[in-house]
Order: structure tokens, then C-alpha cells, then sequence
């Protein structure tokens, strides 16, 4: 390809570009060998940006659409970015990205090596044969991404590329997060498990029945347990349970009244079963725990 490459030069554009042998020498760091940013910038409105690399580089290159539209061909293969997109290009994979003709895309983007950097891609599910996702734009990530800029943009000491290693770190998740509820129908089905969970908390006492949480959520049993898993990763009933234990904790530690109380303020009958469910969950006995040592 003969394209004429504008990798930066845009009104208003934030750009820092750590040099190579501060690189490698971060990379000897025990905190920065699992993710360590090596480049990161915002370019608004970026008429006319195009970055070709026949042979890729070294890190991986995340860029966040925020608005506007870019594009992205790798192995052939070419990629629409639309507002709210995160295209990710993988180390070493050769590529070539630009802005959109008519409505060039406003970005923040970062460059990232170390040994998480795999782990990460797998989550986010990206590869170089599907290098887009849709993650959303919101203030959590905006927030974030500045955090990560600024931690990098007065200087590169070891307490800074450390502060920001965590930061992205934090972002990277942020983004696994927002992958999630993507697949999930985005921030409702959070909302909606999360009034369910409110719920719970307020009816401790009580015996849950599945179909009023489900009421809570506006949602069909199945669907809703379905939902509940997915966000969680345990059943309602599973998770009534610990949250039952949770408090059955808090009040061995603050309350003076015995097991049997205590079981039965959370709604068991039977302090036998109470102990043994208690076991199951803190491996340890009720009285076992109010006697162990803390803080």
C-alpha cells in the first residue's frame, strides 16, 4: 500500500510516548512485568489519522472510539469502529487503521506490554481475526483513561509507570466489565439483578422465594436465575445464603447473644442446620469463628 500516513499532528491531540530504554528498563520492574504502558493519547477529531505498520509492533494497541468512525484492516480483513467500539490490534500483528472520511473518529488509545496482556485479549475476546468489540462509552471509562494519562504525563519515575501500570490495569477491567453487560443487555440486567440483591439484603429473616425476585427483576424464573449467574456467578438461592452468612458473621463479631439467636434472626429454626451451613461457607464453625483473632 502507498497511503499518505498521518499518525498525529490533530487540534488539540494529548500524546505521551515513553522513551524505549525507559521501556526496558520498566520491564525489569517485579511491579510492571505483567502490564506496563508504553504510549498513550487522545486525538479529537482526527481528520484525516492513518497508521500503517507492515510488520506490527511489539505492544498491544488499544484505541476507544468515543465518537465519529475509523476503520481497521488486518490479515486482509477489514473492520468498521463505530462510536463507543474498542478496537485492539495484537503484538506483533501487522495492520493498518485510519479515521472515517466523513466523520473522522475521536479516540483515546494506549499502547500495553507484559505478561497479562494475552490474559486480557482472552477475556475481552479480541484477536487479530476479530479485533472489535462494542464496550460503550461512559464516564467510568473517560475517568479512567485520564487517570492513566496523567499518571505518565509530567514524567516516568518507577512510582509513576507503577501508579499507572495499576490504573490501566483498573481500566482494562473496566472494559472486561462493559464487554460483559454488552453480551448481558447492558447496564439494565446489572440493575435489575442489583434491586434483586437489595431485596435480599432487606428480607434476611425471611425464606426467599424465587419467583418474587424474579417478580423484582421483571423477569421470568428461568431468565432471571439465568441472568443472576451470569452476573454473580452463583444461584439467588446460593447467593441468599452468603449473604445470610455474611451477616451471621458481623453479628458473632458485634453481637453478644448466642448461635441459636443469631440462626434464628436470619430464619432458621434449627441452629444444627444454621452451623452447617455455616461450615459449608466460612469452613469454619459459628463458634469457631467468634473465637478466632481479627483485626
Amino acid at each position: 500500500m502507498n497511503r499518505p500516513e498521518k499518525g498525529e499532528g490533530f487540534p488539540g491531540q494529548r500524546i505521551v510516548v515513553l522513551p524505549r530504554s525507559v521501556v526496558a528498563q520498566a520491564r525489569r520492574h517485579p511491579l510492571l512485568t505483567g502490564i506496563l504502558l508504553t504510549d498513550v493519547g487522545f486525538f479529537p477529531r482526527a481528520r484525516g489519522h492513518l497508521r500503517e505498520r507492515p510488520t506490527g509492533v511489539d505492544q498491544a494497541i488499544f484505541i476507544h472510539c468515543a465518537k465519529g468512525a475509523g476503520w481497521c484492516e488486518i490479515k486482509g480483513q477489514r473492520h468498521q469502529v463505530q462510536a463507543g467500539g474498542l478496537l485492539v490490534v495484537p503484538p506483533n500483528t501487522p495492520h493498518v487503521y485510519g479515521a472515517d472520511g466523513r466523520r473522522p473518529w475521536t479516540i483515546r488509545w494506549f499502547h500495553v506490554q507484559g505478561d497479562l496482556v494475552g490474559a486480557f485479549l482472552d477475556e475481552l475476546e479480541i484477536s487479530a481475526d476479530h479485533p472489535t468489540i462494542h464496550i460503550g462509552n461512559n464516564a467510568q471509562l473517560s475517568a479512567l483513561f485520564e487517570e492513566v494519562f496523567e499518571a505518565v504525563q509530567h514524567g516516568y519515575a518507577p512510582p509513576q509507570l507503577i501508579y499507572a501500570a495499576q490504573a490501566l490495569s483498573h481500566l482494562l477491567a473496566a472494559m472486561l466489565r462493559q464487554r460483559r453487560e454488552s453480551h448481558q443487555g447492558g447496564m439494565g440486567a446489572r440493575q435489575k439483578v442489583a434491586q434483586t440483591i437489595t431485596y435480599m439484603k432487606q428480607h434476611l429473616g425471611q425464606p426467599l422465594k424465587l419467583v418474587t425476585v424474579a417478580s423484582v427483576a421483571n423477569l421470568g424464573r428461568s431468565q432471571y436465575t439465568a441472568l443472576f449467574k451470569q452476573q454473580t456467578g452463583y444461584t439467588p438461592i446460593d447467593y441468599f445464603i452468603r449473604l445470610k452468612m455474611h451477616r451471621a458473621c458481623q453479628l458473632l463479631d458485634t453481637a453478644p447473644c448466642s448461635v441459636k439467636v443469631i440462626a434464628a434472626s436470619l430464619g432458621y429454626e434449627d441452629p444444627l442446620y444454621f452451623s452447617r451451613l455455616f461450615r459449608t461457607v466460612n469452613k469454619m464453625s459459628p463458634q469457631a469463628y467468634r473465637q478466632m483473632r481479627k483485626g
